[in-house]
C-alpha cells in the first residue's frame, strides 16, 4: 500500500513538474510571436525593451548555469548591465519580487568592464560597441551569458544577440561561446533561435 502512494506521488509530482515547463514553454513562445512596431533609424521603442526583458527573464528558464556559479541554492540570478542602460524601469517593474528556479533577480548597473562584479547574466549595451572585443575578452572562462543587440554580437563571441526580423525580435545563440562558459542551453530554446558557431574567441574554423 505504502509503495503503491508512493509510486503515485511520484508519478503526479512528475506530471506536475512536466505541465508547469509546458506551461513556461509555451509563455515563452508566445512571447517570441510578440510583433514590434517597425524601428526608427534613430532609437527604439519602450515597447521593444518590454519584449527583450521578458526574454531575458525566461532565458533562465531555459539555461543551466554550472552549480559553483550559486554560493546557495537560494542566492539570485544576478543580472547586470554594462554602459548605457536602454530599459529604464522595465527590469525592476517586470522581474522584482518574482522568482525562477527558486531564486529571485537582482539587477545591477555598470559604466566600465573594470567596475563589474559578479553576475550571472550581462547585457552588453549598443552603448559599448566600440570596446565588445575588449569586454569578451576579460570576461573569457566565467560562467557569464552575455547579451547584446548588435551587429555580430554572436559571432565575435558573445551568447545570445537579439536580432530584427520582420519587425519581431528574435535571437541568435552562440552556442560555441556558450559551451566554453559552462552554460548549458536547453534544445526547446535552441529550436527557436538561429545558432551561430565557429566564434574567433573559441579558436574554431
Amino acid at each position: 500500500m505504502f509503495l503503491t502512494q508512493t509510486v503515485t506521488a511520484i508519478r503526479s509530482r512528475r506530471i506536475r513538474l512536466k505541465a508547469g515547463f509546458v506551461s513556461s514553454l509555451i509563455l515563452f513562445i508566445a512571447v517570441c510571436t510578440l510583433a514590434v512596431a517597425p524601428m526608427s533609424v534613430r532609437g527604439q521603442t519602450p515597447r521593444e525593451y518590454q519584449i527583450k526583458a521578458a526574454f531575458i527573464h525566461n532565458f533562465v528558464k531555459f539555461i543551466e548555469w554550472p552549480a559553483h556559479t550559486f554560493p546557495e541554492k537560494t542566492s539570485p540570478v544576478i543580472l547586470c548591465i554594462i554602459g548605457k542602460d536602454p530599459f529604464g524601469a522595465v527590469l525592476e517593474s517586470m522581474m522584482g519580487g518574482k522568482t525562477i528556479k527558486g531564486r529571485g533577480m537582482v539587477i545591477r548597473r555598470f559604466e566600465r568592464i573594470e567596475d563589474l562584479g559578479h553576475c550571472h547574466i550581462l547585457f552588453v549595451s549598443s552603448s559599448e560597441r566600440g570596446s565588445l572585443t575588449q569586454i569578451l575578452v576579460a570576461l573569457q572562462g566565467l560562467s557569464l551569458l552575455t547579451i547584446g543587440e548588435m551587429d555580430a554580437f554572436a559571432e565575435s563571441g558573445g551568447i545570445i544577440n537579439f536580432i530584427l526580423k520582420r519587425s519581431r525580435i528574435r535571437f541568435e545563440i552562440n552556442v560555441d561561446a556558450a559551451a566554453l562558459s559552462g552554460l548549458k542551453i536547453s534544445s526547446k530554446l535552441l529550436s527557436l533561435a538561429t545558432v551561430v558557431r565557429n566564434t574567433p574567441h573559441t579558436g574554431s574554423e
